[in-house]
C-alpha cells in the first residue's frame, strides 16, 4: 500500500499517536570539540581562582607582617602612654600640695636642719600625698641612738612653724644594725599633712 504523508517524518505520529522524537545528527569530532573546550573552560575557571586565592594569601601574609611592626610600636605607645600617666599624676600630686595648700617647705626644711642632733643625717625626704617621709640613720657612740631619734621628733613637734601644716609626726620604723663595729640605727619619719 501506497502511503502519502505529507507532513516531515520527524514531525509524524506513530501508530500510537505520539509525535516521533526530533533527533539532530552531530558529528562525533564537534562532539569531542564542545566537550574539549568545556574542561579547558573550567580548567581556566579553576587556574584564574587559584591564583585569586594566592594573591589573597600573599596580601594576607603582608598584612599580618605589617601588623606585626605596628603591635610593636603599639606596645610601646602604650607603655610611654602609662607611665606619662603616672608622671603627670605625681606631677599633680606635687602641685595640688605645694601649690593649693601653700605650704612653705623651705622654712620646714630649715628646721630639720636647725634640729638635727648630733650624729643623725637624712639619707631621703620624700613627698607624697600622705606627707613628709623623712629617712635616716643615727651612728651614736654612747648607745643612744633611739633617744637621738626621739629628741629629732620632740624638737620638731615643739616647733610651731615646721608642725602648723602637720596633723601628727610619728616614727615608722627604726632598725638597729651594725656597720663593721659601729652600731647604726636606721630610722623612717612620717609628718603626715593636715
Amino acid at each position: 500500500m501506497i502511503d502519502i504523508n505529507l507532513i516531515p517524518a520527524g514531525l509524524r505520529k506513530d501508530s500510537k499517536g505520539k509525535a516521533n522524537s526530533l533527533t539532530i545528527n552531530i558529528s562525533h569530532e564537534i562532539l569531542v570539540g564542545v566537550g574539549a573546550g568545556l574542561v579547558f573552560l573550567l580548567l581556566m575557571v579553576h587556574l584564574i581562582l587559584g591564583g585569586i586565592w594566592l594573591m589573597g594569601m600573599g596580601h594576607l601574609s603582608h598584612a599580618k607582617a605589617e601588623w606585626q611592626k605596628v603591635l610593636s610600636n603599639k606596645i610601646a605607645l602604650d607603655s610611654m602612654t602609662k607611665e606619662s600617666g603616672d608622671l603627670n599624676k605625681k606631677i599633680k600630686t606635687i602641685s595640688d600640695m605645694t601649690t593649693k595648700k601653700s605650704i612653705r617647705w623651705a622654712p620646714k626644711f630649715n628646721a630639720i636642719s636647725d634640729h638635727l642632733p648630733s650624729g643623725l643625717w637624712i639619707r631621703r625626704m620624700t613627698l607624697d600625698k600622705i606627707g613628709l617621709t623623712i629617712e635616716g640613720s643615727v651612728v651614736s657612740r654612747s648607745q643612744n641612738e633611739i633617744n637621738n631619734v626621739g629628741l629629732l621628733l620632740s624638737d620638731l613637734r615643739q616647733d610651731d612653724n615646721f608642725m602648723k601644716d602637720f596633723s601628727s609626726l610619728e616614727v615608722n620604723s627604726i632598725q638597729r644594725g651594725k656597720n663593721n663595729v659601729v652600731e647604726v640605727t636606721d630610722f623612717t619619719v612620717t609628718a603626715k599633712l593636715k
